[in-house]
């Protein structure tokens, strides 16, 4: 039997080679997964992003008419007192329809650790004060359910309640937004 001497050059050359081309692959494979978690990132900023705007078109659109809601309600509230009598001519609460699943779904994925902080900070505080915005939602649909259990005075002063509270949530909401 004949054995060939190992050449230690050739067998550090083919080593390296060997190393060189399984870390390549490794990296190659990092820098696709960078990327697409770079992708997914700003899809989600892209989703978040047309969801505020709609958000913020459903605050614009409520925001003109809670002025004059809370005085014809507040107006509706002394009615009772001076006729005795449950005012059934007062316009119904308009309320936004404030969606947050974009947001949501946003951070439940792994692509937000990809998001720049700052923005981050920014988006949270824009869903901090929709989040105000729907909890006062929630308030008065609760009120409404309960209406039959309740009289008008305490009805109305539930929709009071609702548009104070929206006077100053969502104005804020929409310049956190913008």
């Amino acid at each position: 039997m004949s054995s060939t001497p190992l050449n230690p050059a050739r067998l550090a050359v083919e080593s390296a080679a060997i190393f060189l081309s399984v870390f390549l692959a490794f990296a190659a494979d990092q820098w696709r997964d960078d990327a697409n978690d770079r992708e997914r990132a700003q899809d989600a900023l892209n989703l978040v992003r047309v969801e505020l705007e709609q958000n913020l078109g459903e605050l614009q659109s409520a925001i003109g008419t809670r002025q004059e809601m809370f005085e014809q309600y507040n107006e509706g509230l002394r009615q009772p007192i001076d006729d005795n009598e449950y005012p059934y001519d007062l316009p119904s609460v308009i309320m936004p329809e404030i969606t947050t699943i974009a947001y949501e779904l946003a951070t439940d994925s792994s692509a937000v650790a990809k998001v720049d902080p700052d923005q981050l900070v920014i988006i949270a505080r824009a869903y901090e004060a929709l989040e105000g915005v729907r909890r006062n939602e929630v308030f008065l649909s609760n009120r409404n359910a309960q209406i039959r259990y309740r009289d008008g005075e305490q009805y109305l002063s539930g929709h009071v309640f609702y548009l104070s509270s929206a006077i100053r949530l969502e104005p804020l909401a929409a310049r956190h937004i913008e």
